[in-house]
Formats: C-alpha cells, structure tokens, sequence
C-alpha cells in the first residue's frame, strides 16, 4: 500500500474523455473529502502564460497562474485534498514540490475511444489536448523521477466494475471505501460562470444528469482522419505503457444490465 502524503493531496492526471468528472464526482460523496476541480485549466487557456486562446480572452483571469493555483490548494482546510485536472492542462503549470507531496495517481482510457468522445465536442483539438504526450511527461516526472508507485484507472474498467476499482483505489491510497461514493441525488459538479460555459459546462452534460456510474456503452467503429493516424499511434504507445499498470478487480463481477 501506498504511504499516506503528508498534506492528504490526492491528484487524478487524467487524458480527456477518460470519465475522470465521474471519478472526481465519487469522491465528492465523502464527508472527509475537498474537490478542486481542474485548477489548472484558467492557466492553460486565460492566463499570461496560457498555452492556448482556443476560447478567447479573459482579462480577469490573466494572472491566474500555476503558483496561484497550487497556494489555493495548499489553503484549503480539509482533511483530503482530492484534485483532478487534465494532464495538458496541469504539466506546465505544476511545480515538483508539488508533486512530490502529492499522491499522484492517473486515469487513462483507450485513445480510440477518447478520439469518439472527443471530436465531436472539439473538432480541431490538438494533440496537446488529445492528452496522452503529456500525460506521459506526468507519468515520467511521478513515476520515474519522483520514485511515486504507480495507481492507475482505467476509464471504460472503472464503468463496468466501480466499486470493485474504487475500492482498489481507496485502498492503494490509504482510505476507507465508503459506499455512498457510488450514487448521488445531483450529479451537478458546481454552478458555472458564464465565462465558462465552453472551456467546463459543456463537457460534463452526462455526469450531471446521472445519479451514479454509467456502464460503458457499445461504440460504433470510427474512421480515422489520415492526418490523426500518427497521433493515434503515439497516444497508444502510451495507453499501452500505463495500462498494464491499471487497477483492475473482477470485471464481470458489477455487470449491469
């Protein structure tokens, strides 16, 4: 089992489409338990240091940085910290004090069903935000650099068997599995600025009208465009890579019809 961090920060680095809300959402069903929902996405896209002006200027988040997010998180009272974030969005921004006080664990999912969910959402996205590259670069600087043992979802596992991964999970971070992580009355993360109604509110319609974990649904194949085939073919290198490392208990044991 993994050693309790000093200060209980618990991060989930997830690629995008990898039902990393609905995992947040579980944990927001404990008692002992602060979410920090994606504190690194106003970096990403508003700030001075912004990698991205996929959704336009906001001047009033302009000095939102890495250092102001990481001291919001160090600031919260809570017993657990539990903070999810896409690895694009969080990398450049996260310093490795930080990480290294924290419990870092990963959620992944296979890239061709990321591709499905994505697209339709955000058409032109970038292989930055296709999420795997840099979720490697995390990967690397956790895993390897830091000496942190690996703990890893697997997206679509998850949906199938969740109690049986969350309580691996709880279990490899040090916790008590608390039952009422699986169902909820209002699956509404938080009300929503109007400012971010396109980099947030739109990607999470599912988790919020739901009242526990959906199972995963059948996909039709996809095509590929041509010009993703490559993108495609490194973000399986590392799929492959963590995936052998993914909590895995019984899956036929929680099928729902």
């Amino acid at each position: 089992m993994y050693g309790r961090p000093a200060r209980r920060n618990i991060a989930l680095w997830a690629v995008p489409r990898s039902v990393s809300t609905a995992f947040e959402k579980t944990f927001s069903r404990r008692g002992d338990t602060h979410i920090v929902h994606e504190p690194f996405t106003d970096c990403y896209y508003f700030s001075r240091e912004r990698r991205c002006a996929r959704y336009g200027d906001q001047p009033h988040k302009h000095g939102y940085d890495g250092f102001a997010a990481m001291s919001a998180i160090s600031g919260i009272d809570a017993e657990i910290v539990f903070l999810k974030d896409l690895s694009f969005q969080a990398e450049a921004y996260v310093s490795r004090e930080f990480l290294a006080n924290t419990l870092n664990t990963f959620i992944i999912r296979s890239p061709s069903a990321v591709l499905s969910s994505l697209a339709p959402l955000k058409p032109d996205f970038t292989e930055d935000e296709f999420g795997f590259l840099s979720t490697a670069r995390m990967w690397q600087r956790v895993i390897k650099e830091l000496g942190h043992p690996p703990i890893v979802v697997e997206g679509d596992w998850f949906r199938q068997n969740p109690e049986g991964v969350l309580r691996l999970y709880c279990e490899r971070a040090g916790l008590e599995f608390n039952p009422q992580m699986l169902s909820w009355p209002d699956g509404r993360l938080r009300e929503w600025a109007p400012d971010e109604q396109q980099s947030q509110a739109k990607w999470h319609s599912t988790l919020e009208h739901s009242n526990s974990i959906l199972p995963p649904m059948r996909r039709e194949p996809m095509s590929v465009d041509p010009s993703r085939a490559a993108m495609l073919i490194r973000a399986t290198e590392v799929y492959d890579e963590l995936v052998v490392h993914a909590l895995k208990p019984d899956l036929d044991l929680s099928k729902r019809s």
